[in-house]
């Protein structure tokens, strides 16, 4: 822990290095593109850290629902220490701040990239006989400055530095540092500027954090790494980091449950080409469907995929939300969602998902939330399915329109069943005893009025005259307005 600490402390002095120029910025946008984090890695280095240190933590317990290998940002943990700049540490290392870091290329090819995510023994303490720093304070003192212009010497040694290596060199600098930098606000940013210099930082980066994928993408600041990269690898290396995080059950699920990770799955779902990837994707949600429907977070991966993916890839989809309809539908997250299925499905998928809402009608036409399931179902005009309904709502009608959220259902009725099924909905309602009530209910006095519009014939009329009798009801009770108001009444 008290590693950790030192760390993130150390993580924190990313900005002030750059602010004072000792990164090589120097208020210069070129030179801050080439930062040297030789500093970073001295004070990393002195901590102690032996080779094996970046290995990931050891897996917890598995809990209650089974998810294990997985860790989690506390409430109350800071990625960004606020901690001071450490003066002794900076004057310590002051003298290589801008020593160029050997990179061998060949020798890093012919070991693989496998190699760079393993923590580097530290660099030797005694300082160069000459840095790029002192040369340009030298040249200054001789020809009176550096250039044709002057210059001040923090733009001098970021220039010189950025002559004397390549852009991907200062990556090489963070060898064993990778997933430590992601997780840091300014250190992420610093990764993602690099992730457009080209295919081989993109291939230093990978190999840094690829391990670590898991981590970063619930990671407030990593999570923006990861989405980045996933949009800029190639197929070998979207692969890899789809067995990475598909290789446990519930890792990707859990993901997907948390405030930062769904935006990382979201994007990891899009960038999706081949089956084989999206076949590994959908077998490692598929456990917790009916979690993740539900969620606030998890539902949009599931909508991501029913947005991306075929139909046949979204099969097992369609057989969670068959099966779940009613504990779906009842739900604020899972209603939208299941009319998503039913926008997305085809054929033998749509047919079953839709005889299965029908089949839950009543129970869902009186949730505050199901009915507008039932309602969207009503709007396809699927004989099958509206038959079912007017079969279970049969008898019941009253019943529906005196309540707040079927009401709308029986009114839905009203302007789509067949106009068999309408004269049944309107020969109830004219059954009632005391048809005043329904007149003047707060919700039942909206069935009536669409009633009167949606009625033709000898069954308007006789509607018409069941109301007439009620004329002085219908002019001072405030339900009755707009019924009375029905120019077709006054006729």
């Amino acid at each position: 822990m008290k590693l950790d600490r030192e760390m993130e402390v150390l993580l924190n002095e990313i900005p002030l290095l750059h602010h004072g120029g000792l990164l090589g910025g120097g208020g210069d946008a070129g030179a801050a593109d080439d930062a040297d984090l030789s500093f970073l890695i001295h004070e990393l280095a002195a901590m102690g850290v032996v080779d094996g240190d970046d290995e990931p933590p050891a897996p917890p317990a598995a809990d209650g629902l089974g998810f294990s290998g997985f860790m989690y940002p506390t409430k109350g943990d800071s990625p960004v220490a606020s901690h001071p700049f450490s003066i002794a540490n900076y004057c310590a290392h002051m003298p290589s701040l801008f020593e160029p870091l050997p990179f061998d290329a060949a020798a890093a090819a012919a070991d693989g990239w496998e190699s760079w995510d393993i923590r580097c023994s530290p660099p030797p303490s005694a300082p160069p006989a000459a840095t790029p720093r002192s040369r340009c304070k030298s040249a200054r003192r001789k020809n009176g400055g550096c250039g044709a212009t002057a210059a001040s010497p923090k733009k001098c040694g970021a220039a010189a530095t950025a002559a004397a290596k390549p852009h991907g060199e200062s990556l090489a600098g963070l060898r064993g540092f990778m997933y430590h930098v992601a997780r840091d606000q300014h250190g992420c940013r610093f990764l993602q500027q690099r992730l457009d210099d080209g295919k081989r930082e993109v291939d230093l980066i990978f190999a840094g954090v690829s391990r670590h994928a898991a981590q970063l993408m619930v990671d407030p600041f990593g999570n923006y790494l990861m989405q980045k990269l996933l949009a800029v690898c190639d197929a070998g290396q979207r692969m890899a980091l789809v067995l990475t995080l598909t290789a446990d059950p519930f890792v990707l699920v859990r993901i997907s449950l948390n405030v930062h990770g769904t935006r990382a799955v979201q994007k990891l779902i899009e960038s999706l080409r081949t089956r084989e990837e999206i076949s590994l994707v959908v077998d490692a949600l598929r456990p917790g469907f009916l979690e993740l429907i539900k969620d606030p977070n998890g539902n949009h991966v599931v909508q991501k995929c029913l947005q991306s993916f075929e139909a046949d890839d979204n099969k097992a989809i369609f057989d969670a939300a068959s099966v779940h309809c009613l504990d779906i539908g009842m739900q604020c997250h899972g209603c939208c969602v299941l009319q998503r299925c039913i926008a997305r499905s085809r054929g033998e998928h749509r047919e079953k998902l839709v005889a299965a809402i029908a089949c839950n009608g009543f129970e869902l036409a009186q949730d505050a939330y199901g009915n507008y399931v039932v309602q969207y179902v009503m709007d396809l005009k699927i004989p099958n399915a509206n038959s079912s309904l007017a079969q279970q709502f049969e008898g019941k009608y009253i019943h529906l329109s005196m309540q707040k959220f079927s009401s709308n259902v029986v009114e839905k009725c009203l302007k789509v069943f067949k106009e068999a099924d309408k004269a049944k909905i309107i020969l109830e309602l004219l059954a009632m005893p005391n048809l005043e009530q329904l007149l003047q209910h707060p919700y039942a006095n909206y069935v009536i009025y669409s009633a009167l519009q949606n009625s033709k014939g000898s069954l308007h009329s006789a509607l018409t005259n069941a109301i007439r009798p009620h004329v002085e009801l219908l002019r001072t009770s405030p339900y009755c307005k707009r019924i009375y108001s029905r120019a077709l009444l006054k006729k």
